[in-house]
C-alpha cells in the first residue's frame, strides 16, 4: 500500500463535481422572491405617493410644495420603471446547471447596472432637493422657521448621500461577484 497522493484521481474527482442543485435552486428562489418584494414595495410606494400628491394639489399649500411633489412623482415613476427594466432578464428561473451559471452572471450584471443607475438617480435627486431647499430658503424662508423643517432637509440629504454610498458599495460587490461567476462558468464549461 502506497502513501503517495494520487493527483490525477483528485483532479478527476474535482472536475466531475456537480454543484448542489437543490441548494442552488432554493437560493435562486429566495433571490427571486426578494426581487419581487422590492418591486412590489416600489409599486406600493407609487400607489401611496400619487394620491398624496393629488391631495396636496387640492390643499392650500404653496406652489413650491406642489412643484416638489409633482417632480417627486415623476422621479418616482422613472425610478420604478428602471427598477423593472434593469431586472428584466432575471424573471425566469434556471433549469439546468449551465443556465444556473448563466443566471448568476446575469444577476451580477443587472446588479451593476442597478447600482450605476441608483448612483446617478440619487445624485440628481440630491441636486433637486438642494435646489428646492435653496429656493425655499430664499423666497419662502418662513417655511424653514417651522419646527423640524431644517432637520428634515438635512436628514433627507444625509439619507440620499448614504444611499449613494450603499449603491457604490453594492456595485463593487456585484463586480466581484461577476468576476467569480464568470470564472465559475468558464471552469464548468471546460470540465
Amino acid at each position: 500500500m502506497s502513501n503517495e497522493f494520487n493527483w490525477d484521481k483528485a483532479v478527476t474527482e474535482w472536475q466531475s463535481h456537480q454543484p448542489d442543485m437543490p441548494a442552488l435552486k432554493k437560493n435562486m428562489q429566495w433571490l427571486a422572491l426578494r426581487m419581487k418584494l422590492v418591486l412590489a414595495l416600489d409599486v406600493i410606494s407609487l400607489m401611496v405617493l400619487f394620491p398624496f400628491t393629488y391631495f396636496i394639489f387640492l390643499s392650500e399649500e404653496a406652489l413650491s410644495i406642489k412643484v416638489w411633489f409633482s417632480v417627486a412623482c415623476v422621479f418616482a415613476a422613472v425610478g420604478v420603471y428602471f427598477d423593472f427594466y434593469l431586472r428584466k432578464d432575471l424573471w425566469e428561473q434556471p433549469a439546468t446547471t449551465k443556465d444556473m451559471f448563466m443566471h448568476l452572471i446575469k444577476r451580477a450584471k443587472a446588479g451593476i447596472r442597478l447600482a450605476r443607475f441608483a448612483m446617478v438617480y440619487m445624485s440628481i435627486f440630491l441636486i433637486y432637493l438642494l435646489g428646492w431647499s435653496g429656493y425655499v430658503a430664499l423666497y419662502e424662508a418662513v417655511r424653514l422657521e417651522k419646527t423640524g423643517a431644517v432637520l428634515s432637509l438635512v436628514t433627507a440629504a444625509t439619507m440620499i448621500i448614504f444611499s449613494i454610498a450603499i449603491a457604490f458599495w453594492y456595485r463593487k460587490r456585484k463586480e466581484q461577484q461577476l468576476v467569480q461567476a464568470e470564472k465559475n462558468y468558464q471552469e464548468f464549461m471546460e470540465s
